[in-house]
């Protein structure tokens, strides 16, 4: 599983450093090529240094201290001690829409953010389910590759988003119906997606969900956060998000045919199912 995860990191790396590789030896030969090279490295640098405070900074999260969530955090430090590891930062994203992801470069240095619609959605124990499948992902290394996937993949639609805006900005009168349906979008999210299904796996949502529930106990708390937040995304999915960001989540926030493309997420219902089995397994029914 280990070598596998690394085998798709460095086929995601390749992927995305080629393209520039090639552009710069047709455009300019030795000196495009080593231009690139260069462009490329550092760009692999500055999303590995901050690539968390990219995807917080995209949605608006902010840094909350244990003051203002003391419940949060007595919830967080138990479970990192649970899990072995140093108590990651916590932020939380003004969002309407449920859901929770972590972002970061691994164990002693990952933030988990919550959305402000998690909070009101799901009750204590489903948020310490949540939150424990969070700190899986931590542990088994995910979040290095997720962050790098998304920043990237999303800096690609960022492109698409903005150019879109300029073709067909709102007005007073009139405001856009969906902000992830433009053209350029449209074009450029199946492009994201092959880059997004390259370096994630769909099955690294299963383990997390196990270890995760391993992790705090509660499987079928973990079981219900995630249909309850499924069952609220299908009714109010996320509309001012980047499509290519949808992987760190728990859940997909998006929805729609775009949304799709680029979805590296197994069935919640699949997901919800395992989880009821381990469940059993660990004798746990309440």
């Amino acid at each position: 599983m280990g070598a596998l995860k690394w085998l798709r990191f460095l086929l995601t790396i390749l992927l995305v450093a080629i393209i520039p590789i090639i552009i710069g030896y047709l455009l300019w030969e030795r000196r495009g090529l080593t231009a690139a090279i260069v462009v490329v490295l550092i760009a692999y640098f500055l999303v590995y240094w901050y690539g968390d405070r990219i995807l917080m900074r995209w949605y608006r999260a902010r840094l909350v201290g244990e003051s203002d969530y003391p419940y949060l955090y007595a919830v967080l430090r138990k479970l990192a001690s649970s899990a072995g590891i140093p108590v990651p930062r916590l932020a939380l994203a003004p969002v309407g829409t449920p859901n929770i992801f972590s972002a970061g470069k691994g164990p002693g240095s990952s933030t988990i953010v919550l959305t402000y619609g998690l909070l009101r959605v799901l009750d204590p124990e489903e948020i310490e389910g949540a939150i424990a499948h969070e700190i899986a992902h931590i542990i088994n290394n995910d979040t290095p590759l997720q962050t790098l996937v998304s920043v990237i993949g999303g800096s690609l639609l960022g492109v698409a988003y903005s150019i879109d805006r300029l073709i067909n900005p709102p007005s007073r009168t009139r405001k856009r119906s969906n902000p992830n349906d433009g053209l350029l979008l449209r074009i450029l999210t199946p492009i994201a997606g092959i880059f997004l299904h390259v370096g994630l796996s769909p099955s690294r949502e299963y383990f997390a969900d196990e270890h995760g529930a391993r992790i705090s106990g509660k499987p079928l708390a973990l079981a219900s956060a995630l249909l309850k937040l499924e069952k609220a995304i299908s009714f109010r999915p996320m509309r001012g998000g980047n499509l290519a960001t949808s992987a760190i989540f728990i859940v997909n926030p998006f929805r729609g045919d775009l949304a799709d493309m680029v979805s590296t997420h197994p069935p919640t219902k699949d997901r919800a199912e395992r989880l009821l089995k381990l469940a059993e397994e660990m004798g746990i029914y309440t």
